[in-house]
């Protein structure tokens, strides 16, 4: 699947009131992070939090530890973004 392609599964599912997980599309941690974090600097959506090791001082990893989006929904920009790439 083409990021672009995993993109619009993902807004799609936060639009349907779903809450997608890395292991839907085949991703592991640290690449589903890269992902949600891009979508969320394209102003796609909001109220997204990543958790990386490297935020407490008993880890010298900067590697994810987990991406809550529990409280994620999409922006206007994401919901105008996925009316016109869908259709």
């Amino acid at each position: 699947m083409e990021n672009k392609e995993i993109i619009l599964n993902i807004l799609n599912e936060i639009n349907n009131g779903n809450i997608p997980v890395h292991t839907d599309y085949n991703l592991n941690l640290d690449m589903w992070a890269d992902l949600i974090e891009y979508m969320h600097d394209r102003t796609y959506i909001s109220d997204v939090t990543i958790y990386w090791f490297g935020d407490d001082d008993t880890y010298n990893d900067e590697r994810v530890h987990s991406v809550d989006l529990t409280k994620v929904r999409l922006t206007t920009f994401g919901e105008r973004f996925l009316t016109e790439e869908m259709n």
